[in-house]
């Protein structure tokens, strides 16, 4: 049985990252490039940039092809299509881009989950609050890049994380569900839990070790996944999965 975890993430300098910069205000625009370009200059990572006035022409990028952005950095309030409707329609092209968003009010912030927002700023801390962001979104690509390898028989299969929802587990066989699919094989959910520890992983019940970033509601005794799946959480574990869920979530 070759069970291991690749743990090992892309380092930062080998990294090119794509960035939109969507905003109606120019000035807005020439200084989240500004900032975002000395912090990928200082961190020795190669960023490119491209800015767009409106959410119209972003989705133009997204409809003709040109669009392969990893990070999107999103006004909400602006003229004609908001921020919002902007990445709701983007998301129909790309599930995997980070989108933060950039506004004057928190108020519509909590409609980001709609949309998966990874993170939003407000403009008037943009000189102290920004860099800290990019950061996160740095480390969440290169989280990325790390997989979970497992073996069935004679034969190698390697998962990325991110694309993992839970293991389950019926006596010593495991059953991988991820987004696409699900691989069956033999090992011990506690050897698994091991492996993935450091990650956001967490055991909801003796049966189920879960990816918290994939959790989306906790109740008493079960909780929900994205995919609206739901796994029975122990009395003993309850507190620890909400724990591991709002960490996901940072």
């Amino acid at each position: 049985m070759g069970l291991h975890m690749q743990q090992s993430q892309t380092p930062k300098e080998q990294i090119s990252l794509s960035v939109a910069v969507c905003d109606d205000e120019p000035h807005v625009r020439e200084e989240l490039t500004a900032i975002a370009g000395d912090y990928f200059a200082q961190a020795d990572i190669d960023g490119r940039f491209t800015e767009f006035p409106d959410g119209e022409s972003l989705l133009a990028a997204y409809q003709n092809g040109t669009a392969d952005f990893q990070i999107v950095l999103l006004d909400i309030k602006m003229h004609d299509l908001n921020g919002i409707s902007t990445a709701k329609a983007l998301r129909a092209y790309d599930a995997n881009a980070l989108i933060v968003f950039v506004t004057s009010s928190a108020e519509y912030v909590f409609s980001g989950y709609e949309v998966k927002a990874f993170r939003y700023v407000l403009k008037t801390e943009l000189s102290h609050a920004f860099r800290k962001i990019l950061e996160e979104c740095v480390e969440e690509l290169c989280t990325a890049a790390q997989v979970y390898t497992f073996r069935t028989g004679t034969q190698d299969t390697a998962v990325r994380l991110a694309d993992i929802l839970y293991f389950e587990s019926n006596r010593r066989q495991i059953t991988l569900h991820v987004k696409q699919g699900s691989y069956t094989y033999y090992e011990k959910l506690d050897v698994i839990e091991k492996a993935l520890r450091g990650s956001d992983f967490v055991r909801c019940h003796q049966s189920f070790l879960v990816n918290a970033k994939e959790i989306r509601a906790v109740k008493a005794d079960a909780l929900t996944l994205s995919n609206g799946e739901a796994l029975p959480v122990s009395k003993s574990r309850r507190e620890s999965v909400r724990k591991a869920s709002l960490w996901a979530m940072r």
